[in-house]
């Protein structure tokens, strides 16, 4: 009799938000790691990357790789570790992103999937970098032992690996995990015809979302006689934008009009002016025909 322990991950939604408010572009994002491959260490640090250099850099590397003018500011994080969960929320703000022209404020989205390549690190938590500070090694060797398995004296008497669901072998199932990283967004296409947009009218507010994407899903299982454990990890996020009255885009770029309505105001008072104008043209012409008409008739 086989006896399965499966290790099922609970929901948790990972999610990156960003809002728009006239060239203020800011970023939010609550991520959520759940694995049972090893033990994490058990951390709580609050980050800031004012004082903080490696954070800074780190961010400030990824987003010039994917626009070269872009630049994070005001980013702190607070990272939360137990044995099997690791979650990561922050905030900052974006630069160099923007533009206006008149009235309308153009927001270029290329840097959204932005890649964090970094070691950062909390106490003696790797947050960053997991997959190969963390579960490469112990991957690595369990795909050594799925090679004794069958021989006389065999500790382990089976090893499978699957990503997505799918099996693939142990040099695979190494280079997948160890290639893992928390803060790593390419998977976000930046092209918003991709995106589903819709505009509440309660709010007054346009939004774009992205579905949920899936970066890590991998179960590695375990028979030892006659026990078979799996060690999964799974990770996966959300995206969204969002900006204040009727936005609209193209490919990557998002349009606001940011006007405070001056423009609307002083057209309409041309228009009065021109009506009130002709008016008065109107009625001094009339005036000066009756005028005519009595000297005439004198």
């Amino acid at each position: 009799m086989i006896l399965a322990a499966a290790f099922t991950a609970p929901v948790h939604a990972s999610n990156l938000s960003v809002s728009i408010n006239g060239q203020q572009v800011r970023t939010n994002f609550n991520l959520y790691l759940h694995e049972n491959i090893t033990s994490l260490p058990v951390e709580t640090a609050n980050l800031d990357a004012t004082s903080n250099s490696n954070l800074n850099s780190a961010f400030s590397n990824a987003l010039h790789a994917t626009y070269p003018t872009a630049a994070p500011s005001s980013l702190t994080l607070q990272v939360t570790s137990t044995k099997n969960d690791l979650n990561i929320t922050g905030k900052m703000s974006v630069s160099g992103v923007s533009n206006r022209t008149g009235d309308i404020v153009t927001a270029n989205m290329t840097w959204l999937p932005f890649n964090v390549a970094s070691d950062l690190t909390a106490g003696n938590l790797s947050y960053n970098l997991v997959g190969s500070s963390y579960f490469k090694s112990i991957v690595a060797y369990y795909g050594n032992e799925s090679k004794f398995v069958g021989r006389p004296n065999a500790t382990i008497a089976g090893v499978s690996f699957f990503v997505n669901a799918s099996a693939v072998n142990p040099e695979q199932a190494e280079n997948y995990v160890g290639n893992f990283t928390t803060l790593n967004f390419a998977a976000i296409n930046p092209s918003l015809d991709q995106w589903n947009r819709t505009y509440t009218l309660n709010n007054d507010t346009t939004t774009w979302r992205y579905p949920s994407t899936t970066t890590l899903d991998f179960d590695m299982k375990i028979q030892v006689k006659n026990v078979t454990t799996h060690y999964v990890a799974a990770y996966q996020y959300s995206a969204a934008i969002s900006v204040p009255g009727v936005g609209r885009s193209q490919e990557t770029a998002i349009f606001l009009d940011v006007g405070n309505g001056e423009t609307e105001w002083v057209m309409a008072a041309v228009v009065v002016i021109a009506i009130i104008s002709a008016v008065g043209a109107q009625f001094l012409l009339r005036s000066r025909k009756k005028k005519a008409t009595k000297f005439q008739r004198r």
